[in-house]
């Protein structure tokens, strides 16, 4: 990609049955404090603390807002349709374009939790992650004691590449973290 198509990437909206991927807003700020204050959300969310002011959720919302990062990155919101509500996020991070791979996150209200709301999210970023964007490799880091998260993954058909050790630092201790990946050919549409 060239860096004027980087420059004028735009994130889309993605569609499936029961959901609305859309980019996040300002107007989103409320979910998202309310959303990373929670401490089932962020109890395996071991890359940084909870977030403990409505400043810290207007920081995350700018940093996905920031034109001149989505050429590494981007972040949809997860609207519920029958609910007409946000209930998580997920997206890509480390996006590389020369290696043609990137990082995949994703969270959710535990009210959403086992009804295949992430499944069916997943599997439409990973179909645009593939096709649109171009991507040969999608990986995912989960803490080692995530086996919601490990399963979810397992199901899509990402394999388990291994852990790695001390990862992530938070609050002066170090996180073991599971490696997984998706390649192009392994995946199923």
């Amino acid at each position: 990609m060239t860096p004027a198509v980087r420059s004028s990437y735009q994130i889309p909206l993605l569609e499936t049955p029961r959901l609305l991927l859309r980019p996040l807003t300002l107007a989103d700020t409320d979910f998202i404090f309310a959303h990373f204050s929670d401490p089932l959300v962020t109890q395996h969310l071991l890359d940084e603390p909870p977030l403990t002011d409505r400043a810290g959720a207007e920081e995350i919302i700018h940093f996905y807002l920031d034109p001149n990062g989505m050429s590494r990155y981007n972040r949809w919101g997860i609207h519920h349709k029958a609910d007409d509500r946000l209930i998580g996020t997920c997206g890509y991070h480390q996006w590389s374009h020369q290696n043609q791979r990137a990082e995949i996150g994703y969270d959710l209200s535990p009210a959403y939790w086992g009804q295949g709301m992430m499944s069916e999210a997943l599997r439409r970023v990973l179909a645009y992650g593939f096709v649109q964007m171009g991507l040969n490799r999608i990986q995912a880091v989960v803490y080692v004691e995530n086996d919601r998260s490990a399963t979810l993954l397992a199901r899509m058909g990402f394999a388990r590449e291994g852990v790695m050790r001390d990862y992530h630092a938070l609050n002066g201790q170090y996180y073991d973290h599971v490696l997984f990946a998706l390649l192009r050919r392994e995946y199923r549409a």
